[in-house]
């Protein structure tokens, strides 16, 4: 039984990644803490306990997380999950999430309870995990495992400008460009890291029917929610990404950490890496990405993904939507 622990900005790929964790029932999710991102943090706090509720899993707590940066102005992603982070749908849980106790002190708690024991899933940007990093500088290493959606992937040998690749044009970072802060301080801390960031989750854009036809076929609440709130996202992916035919497409970002942690099988390319921070000096951007170690290497080295068995990704996904209620 894994214990998890959430760590989310709670969009429409967030909503599908806790259904993932949700239904596994070697999974148990002992706490989700919202932070900023694609909506504000108390915003993200509600949306992940309607998508719980939606699962009939009121059972798990949700917290309030980080709300801004550690440093630098907030920025958010309005325009690609609606203000609210469910396509502008205006969905409300039943009670909103309380504003104390707030998540990091409970993660540190937690870590106390389950010292070796908790895997962290990181969906948004690493705000929270640098507010518990200044608390316990050993956090990285107390936990089992931490999995993060960011980075621009492993960079060429000898690069110094990764996002002019085209493979990174298309991939751009914001869980780790809206606070560059944290993340650059999560890269410094040692412990067993893994990073699957755009340039891994952009590979895999999810035709729109695939989510349709089973919410149609099934009417099963979870399904049926992924496809009220994705309308507006599916546009942006589309309008990116276009596709033959004009087909209508989205993305599973945060999906591919859920698969990366709980079926470490599907993962089919990745490196040990330092992690370095680029700065685009076009947009101001400041972005990180795996480098080559250097000889007497002192950085910590982090586990990046770069390739992974999309079928296999999405298989797991569909199966899931085509349970019934109850999970667990």
């Amino acid at each position: 039984m894994r214990k998890v622990v959430v760590d989310t900005d709670t969009g429409v790929d967030d909503a599908l990644a806790l259904m993932l964790l949700a239904a596994d029932p070697e999974v148990e999710i002992v706490a989700v803490i919202s932070v900023f991102g694609n909506t504000t943090g108390e915003r993200a706090a509600d949306n992940a306990r309607y998508v719980l509720e939606t699962c009939g899993r009121p059972d798990v707590p949700v917290y309030r997380g980080a709300d801004a940066p550690l440093i630098q102005e907030l920025r958010m992603n309005p325009g690609i999950h609606g203000e609210d982070g469910f396509g502008n749908t205006g969905l409300r849980p039943a009670s909103p999430v309380a504003s104390e106790p707030r998540g990091v002190p409970v993660l540190l708690d937690l870590l106390d309870q389950h010292e070796g024991e908790l895997d962290y899933l990181a969906l948004g940007p690493q705000t929270n995990i640098a507010m518990a990093l200044e608390a316990e500088p050993r956090l990285l290493e107390r936990l089992r495992s931490t999995t993060i959606v960011g980075t621009l992937g492993p960079a060429l040998y000898h690069d110094t400008a990764p996002w002019e690749d085209r493979r990174f044009r298309v991939s751009r970072d914001p869980n780790v460009s809206f606070d560059i802060d944290a993340a650059r301080m999560v890269a410094q801390h040692a412990g067993d890291v893994t990073w699957c960031g755009p340039y891994v989750t952009r590979q895999a854009l999810v035709p729109e029917d695939f989510f349709l036809d089973i919410a149609s076929t099934t009417g099963f609440a979870p399904a049926q929610l992924i496809t009220e709130i994705s309308r507006d996202y599916a546009g942006f992916y589309s309008r990116s990404y276009p596709q033959p035919e004009g087909r209508r497409v989205m993305g599973i970002n945060d999906s591919m950490a859920v698969a990366s942690l709980l079926h470490p099988e599907l993962v089919t390319g990745a490196v040990m890496r330092p992690l370095e921070t680029f700065l685009d000096p076009q947009t101001g951007d400041r972005y990180l990405a795996g480098v080559h170690p250097v000889k007497n290497e002192t950085r910590p080295v982090h586990r990046v993904v770069f390739d992974m068995d999309f079928d296999g990704v999405l298989e797991r996904i569909g199966e899931v939507l085509r349970r019934p209620l109850p999970w667990h």
